[in-house]
């Protein structure tokens, strides 16, 4: 193959041109290529060599600016989501955590460690640390006193404590990841129903944004079903994040996300893992969250 018919093959983008603007246009290149480059300020001149299939290419390339006048447009990397949806409303900020949520990798360690606690540390609600295979080690829990006690099971509570819903670490595994149909599972676990503008689903889907070791699919569709739920509300930007508030059965529910990171960091009631509910009348509840190889303590 000669150089014209190479140039014929590479232009495929643009119309066909005669061979004499072809061989016009590779003269002109090579002509400016041949050029004494000027003389560059930095301590350390930079040299590209083009050679072979590479110059064949860049010669393509410019003679098909220099037959069309086009100029090539830079390639621009795909917006993420917080590029997309500005922060204005409690939807867009739980759609963009959504998306923060997918991209999360899977977290690694033998324990998965709630710690609940006020953020001056002088309050504590309680904290566990729970095996893959269901064995749990907890202080200052529900009904655990104020050392470690060994748990026989380490089944997680989704939802409210009169709820008697539980779920297993494989069950997490198995939860929907269409957000109406989490939403619909994780309400008909529960006992009761909606009360007014309340729906019965909202705490469940806080449970797996907050406390819960769900997989990123599935808290990505929690996120996903709480952004559609009616009553939500932005309150504004706050240290770390983005704060929500919804009223639950007459009691406001104030929760900090971090969009980016998908993490909701404080808050002022929540479900616990153990089946009951930490709460704060004062300020907010600290919550940490995550896999860790640390023996409980």
């Amino acid at each position: 193959m000669n150089d014209l018919e190479l140039i014929k093959q590479l232009r495929s983008e643009v119309a066909e041109t005669e061979p004499d603007a072809l061989t016009g246009a590779r003269g002109r290149l090579l002509a400016v290529m041949a050029r004494t480059a000027a003389p560059r300020r930095s301590r350390r001149p930079l040299t590209v060599r083009v050679t072979g299939l590479a110059a064949a290419a860049v010669a393509a390339t410019v003679a098909v600016v220099i037959a069309t006048g086009q100029t090539a447009a830079p390639v621009k990397p795909p917006p993420s989501a917080g590029d997309v949806l500005p922060m204005t409303s409690a939807r867009n900020i739980l759609l963009v955590a959504a998306a923060s949520a997918e991209r999360a990798p899977q977290g690694s360690g033998t324990y998965w460690h709630i710690k609940r606690e006020s953020e001056d540390g002088r309050h504590f609600w309680g904290e566990s640390w729970t095996t893959r295979d269901g064995q749990r080690w907890s202080r200052g829990m529900v009904d655990s006193g104020p050392g470690v006690v060994k748990e026989p099971s380490g089944t997680f509570w989704l939802g409210p404590a009169d709820g008697d819903a539980k779920i297993s670490m494989e069950g997490l595994e198995k939860l929907p990841t269409d957000p109406e149909a989490l939403r619909q599972k994780v309400a008909g676990m529960q006992t009761g129903g909606p009360v007014g503008d309340y729906d019965i689903a909202f705490m469940p889907l806080v449970s797996l944004i907050a406390e819960l070791p769900a997989p990123a699919d599935v808290r990505s569709a929690a996120f996903r079903a709480l952004a559609e739920l009616p009553g939500v509300q932005r309150l504004g930007t706050v240290d770390g994040g983005e704060e929500l508030m919804v009223v639950d059965r007459g009691r406001e529910v104030r929760l900090v996300v971090d969009p980016a990171t998908s993490r909701v960091i404080r808050t002022n009631r929540v479900p616990t893992a153990d089946g009951g509910v930490a709460g704060s009348k004062d300020g907010l509840i600290k919550l940490t969250t995550g896999w860790t190889d640390q023996l409980p303590r």
